[in-house]
């Protein structure tokens, strides 16, 4: 992806692609990992049904301990603000109203996979019945090539699962 831009100012770009995993099974650009061997991207089913589209990112919900992650670089122009935002739903059946034993953070990485900052972070204790829409700004790191990665982390230590499912992201410049 190349974005241009003259005399300092910025042309509006959505820079994230396959931003709605809407490719299937070739996932690229994005990367995924999971240390059970299920890969987060997966066709939406009718218990965990997409926002938009017939593909997630669904993190967790095995039951077991396990962390699954995704990630994408980016380059944000020089001169831009960047707004990262996306469509995530919580479910769970832990057994706590105050234990946060499952959690989904989502981090900025420099280019040699530094993380600069965890922008946001969740938890079973999230839980909604639908998608919630979030935003974080990441104007600080214009000029700058980092990764995006979402990272879902299950315990299995409290007697229930959670499921986080994401969908409809966005890194979009103004």
């Amino acid at each position: 992806l190349t974005v241009t831009t003259s005399s300092g100012s910025c042309t509006p770009a959505q820079l994230l692609g396959n931003a709605g995993f809407e490719n299937g099974s070739t996932v690229t650009p994005w990367t995924e990992t999971s240390t059970l061997g299920y890969l987060p991207i997966t066709q939406a089913t009718s218990a965990e049904p997409a926002h938009s589209g017939s593909w997630v990112a669904w993190f967790n919900g095995n039951a077991t301990k396990d962390t699954d992650t995704i990630a994408q670089a980016v380059a944000i122009p020089s001169g831009c603000g960047a707004t990262l935002s996306y469509w995530l739903h919580v479910d769970t059946t832990e057994n706590t109203s105050t234990g946060k034993p499952d959690t989904f953070t989502v981090e900025v990485l420099n280019s040699s996979g530094t993380v600069l900052a965890t922008v946001a972070q969740y938890s079973n204790l999230n839980a909604a019945s639908g998608y919630q829409q979030h935003s974080v700004d990441l104007s600080a790191y214009a000029g700058q090539s980092v990764s995006v990665k979402f990272i879902g982390s299950e315990t299995d230590t409290d007697g229930g699962t959670t499921d986080f499912v994401l969908d409809d992201t966005a890194l979009q410049t103004s």
